[in-house]
């Protein structure tokens, strides 16, 4: 099952335990956004079989509208056959017998909830939302343009201001960002699927960081390794020359430290050394074998 199914499966869930005008408000989403909502046709498409059962539920308690559920391909769908229905549905909400256009009609929000019903059936009708261990992509798609403009007027009056573009004669209005996908979640009533989002962006930043960590450490050592092979070249080529024996006493020691422990870093090699000495004093020293190579 897809991340964007459960999400649907868990609306279906809060749908159920909701005040009846929050049903009403609901029912109104998933037919408005539905594949058709006029005195010809009712219908709705959905690759859910349990939201389209759902829908003709609703239907029937709520409007006394009978509708049929079958297999279209690979979605199901569902459909109000006799026009005597269609009409009761349509007058239920508002909407009248001759209307062309699709339109909104705000008086089925009887209470304060019944904003985030009516969200809820959007969601449940025409959107999808990705998977976050892939992306962070939530999204509705509408038909029609004053349709979108109105949903995303809704958004927007609820904080949840969305991205609106179209694309091949779609509208969608999209979010991006993982707090807003968790904010509109949790208008939804998706707290199950809000928490999944955030603990995989937990963990996706836990994995960001050691990696980091790691490419630190990696970047650190190999700069030390490359300057001890550097160090290690430079006091061969004095001891085939003039020889160790002609180094300042502490030239010479930092020579040997480095010989006879060729993978120790400058603390170690400070550490072992006869006289307290700092990291930048041995590494000075170092430098200065270096330089005396180079020289020669």
């Amino acid at each position: 099952m897809s991340f964007s199914s459960e999400v649907k499966q868990e609306l279906l869930h809060t749908a159920e335990q909701q005040e009846r005008c929050c049903s009403e408000a609901q029912l109104y989403g998933l037919l408005l956004f539905g594949y058709s909502f006029t005195a010809r046709e009712i219908s709705l498409r959905t690759e859910s079989q349990a939201i389209a059962n759902f829908v003709s539920e609703q239907l029937h308690n709520i409007t006394l509208t009978q509708a049929q559920v079958q297999r279209v391909g690979r979605k199901w769908e569902l459909s109000v056959p006799h026009p005597e229905d269609r009409l009761r549905a349509l007058e239920r909400f508002g909407h009248a017998k001759n209307e062309t256009s699709r339109r909104f009609v705000r008086e089925n929000f009887a209470c304060d909830h019944c904003v985030a019903a009516f969200l809820r059936g959007v969601f449940l009708v025409c959107a999808t939302i990705s998977a976050p261990q892939r992306q962070y992509h939530l999204e509705f798609y509408v038909s029609y343009k004053k349709l979108a403009q109105e949903l995303a007027l809704v958004l927007e009056e609820v904080h949840l201001p969305p991205k609106l573009c179209q694309r091949k004669g779609v509208w969608l209005l999209y979010y991006k960002h993982s707090e807003q996908i968790e904010d509109v979640l949790i208008r939804l009533g998706a707290q199950v699927s809000m928490l999944k989002i955030a603990n995989t962006k937990m963990e996706k930043d836990m994995r960001n960081n050691v990696n980091r960590v790691i490419n630190f450490e990696m970047a650190n050592i190999s700069r030390a390794s490359t300057a001890a092979v550097e160090q290690l070249r430079a006091i061969a080529a004095i001891a085939r020359g003039p020889g160790l024996e002609s180094l300042p006493e502490n030239l010479r020691e930092a020579a040997l430290l480095r010989q006879q422990n060729p993978e120790a870093s400058l603390q170690e090699l400070c550490d072992l050394a006869t006289q307290p000495i700092t990291r930048s004093g041995m590494n000075h020293r170092l430098k200065k074998l270096q330089a005396i190579s180079a020289q020669l």
